[in-house]
């Protein structure tokens, strides 16, 4: 298995970034996701991995220094869909739909899709790290 590679990356998060984005909204974020976070601010899957998935990927959301960072996203999307509240929306698929990670203590660390034109949520995986296997393929 091969580490995970994001292209076009933000600038850099550092811990003070997620533990203040934690402390506003009442969260904690799976190490992890947080691991992920502090290497690659968003950013997008090499091409030739793209084409091997088993989902459609579009590409992970920054959290900060972005023109639309993912802390506006949820804020923007908890606005029209309430049901969203702790639903953290770090990634989208090639159709604009929002992978949400799930903060909530009745199934916190979930990954699933929400569909905005339904409304729908498709479960993706059960932790943060079976999503990011679902992403990684066996380069051998």
């Amino acid at each position: 298995m091969t580490r995970m590679i994001l292209e076009q990356s933000e600038h850099p998060l550092t811990p003070a970034d997620l533990d203040e984005l934690e402390k506003l909204y009442n969260w904690k974020f799976p190490e992890s996701f947080r691991q992920l976070y502090l290497q690659y601010n968003g950013g997008y899957l090499p091409e030739e991995w793209a084409e091997q998935q088993g989902i459609i990927f579009g590409g992970f959301n920054a959290i900060r220094y972005d023109k639309v960072p993912a802390e506006q996203i949820y804020l923007d999307l908890i606005e029209s869909f309430p049901q969203l509240i702790d639903l953290f929306p770090f990634a989208y698929d090639g159709f604009g739909h929002s992978f949400v990670l799930s903060l909530r203590a009745e199934d916190y660390g979930k990954v699933s899709l929400f569909a905005m034109d339904g409304e729908d949520f498709y479960e993706i995986a059960d932790t943060f790290d079976e999503f990011l296997d679902l992403l990684i393929f066996d380069e051998s």
